[in-house]
C-alpha cells in the first residue's frame, strides 16, 4: 500500500506541473460560473425583498451553479483520465467532452445537490432545534453525529463517480452503484485521497480557485483510479487461474509488481528537471 500511495503523489504532482496550463480552463469556467451565479443573486434581493421572489432567484442559481459544477466534472474527468494514461490531450478536447456530457453532469450536479441539503437539514434539525427553549438531547446529538458522518461517506463516495464515468463509460445509475462499490472495497485508499483533495481545496480557494481547482481534484481521482484497476485487474487474472478465496495471492495485493512499470515511467525528479526539463532530455 505504501507503494501505491508513493506513485499516487509522485505522478499526480507531476501530472499536474507538467499540465499546468490546461487545468486553468475547467477551473476559470468553474470560477466565471459562480461569480455569475452570486453576482446576479444581488439584484433579486434588491428586486424582489419586499416578496419571497427573491427565494426562486436564490435556488434557481443554486440549481444552475451544481449543474454548471456536475457538467464541468464530468468533461474534464474524461480529460484527466486520458493524461493519467500518459494520454496527449489537445485544447479542444475538453470542449467537445462539454457538449456530451450535460445528461450525466446535470444528473451528477442535482444528486450532490441533493445529498448536502439533506445533509444540512438533518443535522440543523438534530444539533439546532427549532424551538430554542427544547435542550439538545443525547439521543438528538448521537442521530446528529450518525447524519454527519453518513453524509461524509455519500459524499466520499460520490466523488469517485467522475472518473469511474470517463474510465468505464457506463450509464449514469451503474456509475453510481460503482462509487460506492468501489469506495467500500478501498476504504482506506478513499480516505487518505479524500483528505488530500481536501488539501487541494484549500489551495485553491488560496489561489482563488485557478490551481488546482476542480480540474486539479479531478486528476487526483483520475490517477486514483486508473491505479486502483490495477488491482482489480490482478484479482481478474486470479480468477483465470481459479486461485483459491483463501489464497495468499488474494490476501495480499502486490502493488510493487503491478506498479512497476509505472515506477519506472516515474522516477524521483530533481528541481532542474522541474524548471528546466530540456536539460535532462539533452543530458
Amino acid at each position: 500500500m505504501l507503494t501505491f500511495f508513493n506513485l499516487f503523489f509522485r505522478k499526480n504532482f507531476y501530472d499536474g506541473w507538467d499540465n499546468v496550463i490546461s487545468l486553468f480552463t475547467p477551473n476559470l469556467m468553474m470560477d466565471f460560473a459562480l461569480i455569475i451565479c452570486t453576482a446576479l443573486c444581488i439584484p433579486g434581493v434588491t428586486i424582489f425583498k419586499e416578496s419571497q421572489w427573491y427565494l426562486y432567484i436564490w435556488i434557481f442559481m443554486l440549481l444552475l451553479a451544481f449543474c454548471i459544477f456536475g457538467i464541468i466534472s464530468i468533461a474534464w474527468a474524461y480529460i484527466a483520465a486520458e493524461t493519467a494514461d500518459y494520454g496527449t490531450v489537445e485544447f479542444k478536447d475538453f470542449f467537445k467532452k462539454l457538449k456530451t456530457s450535460i445528461p450525466d453532469g446535470i444528473k451528477y450536479g442535482l444528486t450532490l445537490l441533493i445529498v448536502m441539503i439533506f445533509s444540512i437539514y438533518n443535522i440543523k434539525y438534530y444539533f439546532f432545534p427549532a424551538n430554542k427553549e427544547q435542550a439538545v438531547t443525547f439521543a438528538g446529538l448521537l442521530a446528529g453525529s450518525v447524519y454527519v458522518w453518513l453524509s461524509i461517506t455519500i459524499l466520499m463516495a460520490l466523488a469517485w463517480l467522475p472518473a469511474i464515468k470517463a474510465k468505464m463509460n457506463n450509464n449514469y445509475l451503474k456509475c453510481l452503484k460503482k462509487c460506492f462499490l468501489v469506495f467500500l472495497d478501498n476504504l482506506f485508499p478513499s480516505i487518505v485521497i479524500s483528505i488530500y483533495e481536501l488539501f487541494l481545496g484549500l489551495i485553491s480557494i488560496i489561489m482563488m480557485g485557478s490551481a488546482p481547482g476542480l480540474a486539479g481534484i479531478g486528476l487526483s481521482r483520475a490517477n486514483a483510479f486508473r491505479l486502483i484497476l490495477k488491482k482489480y485487474d490482478y484479482i481478474e487474472e486470479l480468477d483465470k487461474k481459479s486461485e483459491p478465496s483463501n489464497s495468499p495471492l488474494r490476501r495480499k495485493v502486490p502493488w510493487k509488481d503491478l506498479l512497476a512499470e509505472d515506477l519506472e515511467i516515474n522516477p524521483p525528479r530533481t528541481f532542474k528537471e522541474f524548471w528546466m526539463p530540456w536539460k535532462s532530455t539533452e543530458d
